[in-house]
């Protein structure tokens, strides 16, 4: 598919849409910054990388690969290979998944390259289409503005997780059926999909933290661990989220034991009650052919009498036992429903992510003034951005909310 490119140049003007001869020109020269974005690449975008960039064949391949691959970090001399992995937003599914992300960083340029539409793509481009800051520092900050909003991507997704196993253990405790275990197995296999994509991640932001790289400089590495601190609370959050599961799995097998009590302590009631019923049924039904009172005109009516006597003084007892409390919640038939954890509005989604990542461009200071070059712009992911320049350009500060009010957008509340 056509790549997406921006290019800010020595003079800190920045234009749009290169041309394929253009890239090749900009690469070159050596000045400026380029940041070329490919989504669902196809064998002229392998070309360009192949014979324009001069990526390595494999991570060429690695980078198109379609299936998930695990985050690492690779020194090319040249350049800097980094897979990144996110929540896949595109799938509508009960257990989530993740993509890949593979970013080529260089000199003077970074290459993007992604196989679905991600949200904290679309919020960098977003930045970078209002006033360039994300490129303002180099092709290593730009870098740094993807992992963070690739991190801030995550976070709608964690607070519908958390708020699901709310709802699953009020579920449990009010009626353990089915639905509240397929629910909440799928909440498990979530968190520990996002778990495997989080920990390798941390080992790469940690490597790029630490100045092991001449390409990533000494003035990012202190951005590069600020991130590393920012995704350990989030797979800190996640793991409390799996272990809430696990504590939710084991409260409702212990609530399906607690039912199966309460049903024979129903049967157990109704033989109780029935009891004394036979033992006048049995007594009377005897074929004795001396049994007194088979002649008695009223024996009939005085059996039922006896038995209906039996009936309510068992009753009665069982009442002052307080054995006839409980197992009224069998009757109730509330059920969760379909919950997918990636149900989150994309331009609501978009919007937050580009939010967040402004307000920590904001603490660098010392950005140039960029002049952004008036160009008609191609949007590629439809609907995904059509409202994303409005929801930024409010200063590109975070809206003021109520201390009760979330920041993380979310599609729906799930009950």
């Amino acid at each position: 598919m056509p790549f997406t490119s921006y290019y800010l140049d020595a003079s800190n003007e920045l234009h749009s849409e290169l041309e394929h001869a253009r890239v090749k020109s900009t690469l070159d020269s050596g000045a400026g910054v380029l940041w070329l974005d490919i989504d669902s690449p196809d064998d002229s975008d392998e070309a360009l990388l192949l014979e324009v960039f001069g990526f390595h064949p494999l991570l060429v391949d690695a980078s198109l690969d379609t299936n998930a691959s695990m985050a690492r970090v690779e020194d090319f001399g040249r350049y800097v290979f980094v897979n990144a992995r996110s929540i896949d937003y595109t799938l509508e599914q009960d257990v989530l998944r993740t993509t890949n992300l593979s970013m080529f960083i260089g000199s003077n340029y970074v290459v993007t390259i992604h196989n679905v539409a991600m949200p904290s793509v679309e919020a960098i481009r977003g930045l970078v289409e209002i006033d360039g800051r994300p490129m303002a520092k180099g092709p290593a900050f730009l870098a740094h503005a993807h992992f963070d909003a690739l991190i801030q991507a995550i976070l709608p997704t964690l607070e519908r997780m958390s708020d699901r196993a709310d709802a699953i253990e009020e579920q449990i405790l009010a009626n353990p059926d089915d639905s509240a275990l397929a629910t909440l197995m799928a909440l498990k296999r979530s968190s520990l999909a996002l778990n495997r994509s989080l920990l390798p991640q941390r080992d790469v932001l940690s490597r790029l933290g630490r100045r092991e790289f001449e390409l990533i400089g000494s003035g990012v590495d202190l951005y590069f661990r600020d991130l590393f601190e920012d995704l350990v609370r989030v797979q800190a959050a996640n793991d409390a989220i799996r272990e809430r599961a696990d504590t939710a799995l084991a409260t409702y097998l212990s609530a399906i034991s607690n039912r199966q009590n309460e049903i024979m302590k129903v049967l157990s009631i109704i033989a109780t009650i029935f009891m004394p019923l036979g033992l006048i049924a049995g007594i009377f039904g005897m074929n004795f052919q001396n049994m007194p009172g088979t002649e008695f005109q009223w024996g009939y009516h005085i059996v039922w009498v006896l038995a209906l006597v039996g009936f309510v003084i068992t009753l009665w007892m069982l009442w002052l036992k307080r054995w006839l409390v409980g197992g009224h919640s069998l009757l109730r038939r509330q059920r969760l429903r379909r919950f997918v954890p990636t149900a989150v509005d994309p331009v609501r989604l978009t919007a937050y992510v580009g939010r967040a990542a402004a307000r920590n461009l904001q603490r660098m200071t010392d950005l140039p003034t960029i002049r952004v070059k008036q160009a008609p712009l191609k949007r590629r992911f439809e609907p995904v951005p059509f409202k994303l320049a409005g929801a930024l350009v409010g200063k590109l500060r975070p809206r003021r909310r109520s201390p009760h009010q979330s920041a993380h957008p979310r599609s729906r509340r799930d009950s």
